[in-house]
């Protein structure tokens, strides 16, 4: 299945053509994690005076929500200490154990 996909980002975050990013979102107390969608990065344009400073977008998209997530696994705790638990938005990701979990589960 393929879908338009974007994200807006404050910094450039590292992202370059080519780079795939998944979407992950939080819900509720105790926390759940979904993985909502993955795709590959297609453009990085510029947004000029807005609250994000980059539009990041790409065609070869999988919508996946709700993908419900293991929280206590180790990949993705691995995950939370990288992302400063999503505190900080769109973060590259450089541990292989990580990415190999994220693209087996979002079918990659």
């Amino acid at each position: 299945m393929s879908s338009a996909s974007q994200v807006r980002c404050t910094p450039r975050c590292g992202l370059r053509e080519g780079d795939a990013v998944w979407l992950v979102t939080g819900e509720g107390k105790p926390r759940q994690y979904f993985l909502c969608e993955s795709f590959v990065v297609e453009e990085i344009v510029p947004q000029s005076a807005r609250k994000f400073r980059y539009q990041v977008s790409g065609s070869d998209g999988k919508p996946l929500y709700p993908l419900k997530i293991d929280k206590s696994a180790a990949w993705f705790q691995e995950l939370l200490r990288i992302t400063g638990n999503f505190r900080y938005g769109l973060q590259p990701i450089s541990s292989k154990a990580v990415i190999e979990e994220l693209k087996r589960i979002a079918g990659m």
